[in-house]
């Protein structure tokens, strides 16, 4: 028992001031030896093994999946050939080919350097071990924010067979997600020190910011979010310098991607190409892509943790803003009566927001946000891998959300449920996503390196090899090395990289397939054969096409194009209709013989003859 003066609960007008007591319980719950809770020993233990299994099934994905998915697909192959090409003045001349500012491409240009341009396994184990390294700082992010255990992040991660996909992948998403975890711990640390952050910890967090925005773009926003998440902690604190350090940090981030503007400027020439209008239930329907596999009852356990995270985390907040608000009221109704006898009773108080629920709440809401915007700003037909590095940041801050509530005061009921619906995440996603994780891993990224090997036989000097699809050349070129010559639809000069500019010229032309149909009629009328990589359709002769006019732009700036794709394989195939006296699939195609993603899933044919 415990004895203090309070203002009664008449004393709304001031009138009088009575003492009474407070008498303080013990939890309820039944206590271990050590004196802590019972239950919170069992928690402490189910999340070890919790960790345990999902750290073991999560490494033994990644294996399974970099020993599996065989050769590098489009987008892979046309990082490779951009990072190998004979100088790194050439890398930054071609960077508008590809998706990334410059750190990846000094990363894998260095590994390629070591290992060879041509060496899958090591580009695969490149892949591995950075999912591996994405793992590990999950733990150390856990120590930091002072949580046990990574059990949630490592769960909603570990688990996603899109994450250990294309976090794999020879491209940069699992380093930029790598990078951004860094960057989410090196801040907290910043903010986490009552006396102001120490020189190396500005250092670090400096550091990992620019490498941070440097490999991927969509790291800006995150970073956005980290340093927002920062301030709310520091301006919580009053600590205007660390204030000053954040914003100097982001500021400096921001400034770093400069170089790239004219860069953006020239691809905004033919972007027009992929954009798409990304409203927002588009976007959530693609996220949804993510957070959904490889089980689609996981798009609720994402909802309901962030609806409960979010929820609790603002409850709290409200609530100690009101008491707050309560207290000074009080002291200022017994400052009034000028006695200082009378000290207002500080009773068993519910949990305050603690600084690290904070930070990844602010963060997470930012990013979450920004990343949308971003995204909608891009217009661009976005696929799974461009929402793995939010998903991954989310799966991190969630963490922080449920796991960082200290558990030795008197109020237990929030942690306690925010542990616990934590650790019943992580084991149902053991139990519901474990077997569907290991059936997808095997699933190939593409079929073109297997197609190249079949056609090294077959395509000899004068054969040509058409490819329908533009952009699948380039994974071709990388694994076809025999003498046949690869010409695509339209016809473009340069297989490497994904060159929109070139079709775009194409598009420009009056004839722009008359090249390539002069180049089939050489090869059938000199008994050689075309070999057909893909799909194309073989209108009748007689059928009659619409004639489109050449792309042009406006005097305002706007492009005006038309179906020129489809419109010229409907004239490629019917030439070949027209003109070939045979055309036939080749049996035994390796595509009945692999399970291959749709996106670089095709089959192999033979055109001859001449009539």
């Amino acid at each position: 028992m415990s004895t203090s003066l309070l203002p009664a609960a008449t004393s709304q007008t001031g009138a009088e001031l009575v003492p009474v007591t407070a008498t303080v319980h013990s939890p309820t719950f039944s206590t271990a030896r050590d004196g802590k809770p019972r239950l919170w020993s069992w928690i402490n233990h189910l999340e070890w093994v919790a960790v345990l299994l999902t750290a073991l099934l999560s490494a033994a994905l990644h294996i399974r999946f970099v020993t599996h998915v065989g050769g590098l697909w489009r987008d892979e192959s046309n990082s490779v050939h951009l990072a190998a090409l004979p100088s790194f003045a050439e890398v930054w001349h071609f960077l508008d080919y590809d998706s990334f500012p410059i750190l990846f491409f000094a990363v894998l240009r260095g590994w390629l350097g070591v290992f060879g341009s041509d060496n899958d396994a090591a580009l695969r184990t490149l892949g591995c071990l950075t999912g591996f390294a994405v793992l590990g700082i999950l733990w150390f992010n856990a120590r930091a924010f002072r949580i046990r255990w990574p059990v949630l992040s490592l769960a909603l991660i570990g688990l996603n067979p899109m994450l250990i996909r294309y976090g794999d992948s020879t491209r940069a998403y699992g380093l930029g997600i790598l990078l951004i975890l860094l960057t989410f711990r090196s801040f907290w640390r910043l903010v986490d020190n009552p006396s102001g952050p120490g020189t190396k910890r500005v250092l670090a967090a400096t550091a990992l910011a620019l490498l941070s925005v440097q490999c991927l773009y969509y790291n800006s926003v995150l970073l956005l979010a980290i340093v927002a998440g920062s301030v709310a902690v520091a301006l919580r604190a009053r600590a205007w310098r660390t204030v000053g350090i954040v914003l100097g940090i982001g500021l400096l981030a921001a400034t770093s991607l400069l170089p790239y503007v004219p860069m953006m400027r020239r691809m905004s020439e033919w972007t027009f190409m992929v954009s798409y209008p990304a409203d927002l239930p588009w976007l959530w329907k693609r996220i949804c892509e993510v957070i959904g596999s490889p089980n689609p009852f996981s798009i609720w356990l994402w909802l309901g943790l962030f609806l409960i995270g979010l929820g609790v985390a603002v409850s709290v907040a409200i609530s100690q803003l009101w008491r707050g608000f309560v207290r000074r009221r009080i002291i200022e109704e017994n400052a009034k009566h000028a006695s200082s006898s009378i000290v207002p009773l500080q009773p068993n108080q519910p949990h305050s927001l603690p600084d690290a629920v904070l930070f990844a709440v602010v963060a997470l809401i930012v990013a979450v946000v920004g990343y949308a915007a971003f995204l909608r700003m891009l217009h661009y037909y976005t696929q799974p891998w461009y929402y793995i590095t939010l998903a991954a940041f989310a799966a991190a801050a969630l963490d922080v959300v449920f796991g960082a509530w200290p558990s030795g005061a008197r109020h237990q009921a929030i942690p306690l449920l925010l542990r616990s619906g934590r650790l019943g995440t992580a084991m149902a996603l053991l139990c519901f996503t474990a077997l569907p994780d290991w059936k997808e891993m095997p699933v190939r990224h593409t079929n073109l390196d297997l197609l190249a090997t079949q056609l090294r036989p077959l395509a000899t000097t004068g054969n040509v090899i058409l490819v329908p699809r533009w952009e699948c050349a380039i994974t071709l070129s990388r694994y076809y090395r025999g003498p046949a010559e690869i010409v695509t639809i339209p016809p473009i000069d340069d297989h490497r990289f994904h060159r929109y500019d070139l079709v775009l010229r194409r598009m420009m032309m009056a004839d722009p397939l008359g090249p390539l149909l002069a180049r089939l009629e050489e090869v059938l009328r000199s008994g050689h054969r075309v070999f057909l990589v893909g799909n194309l359709p073989f209108p009748d002769a007689n059928e009659q096409f619409p004639s489109l006019p050449a792309a042009y732009r406006d005097a305002g700036g706007t492009w005006h194009v038309d179906d020129y794709h489809g419109l010229w394989r409907l004239q490629v195939g019917q030439f070949l209709r027209a003109h070939a006296t045979r055309a036939e699939n080749i049996k035994g195609s390796i595509r009945d013989k692999a399970h291959v993603q749709e996106f670089e899933s095709l089959g192999l044919g033979v055109i001859e003859g001449w009539r």
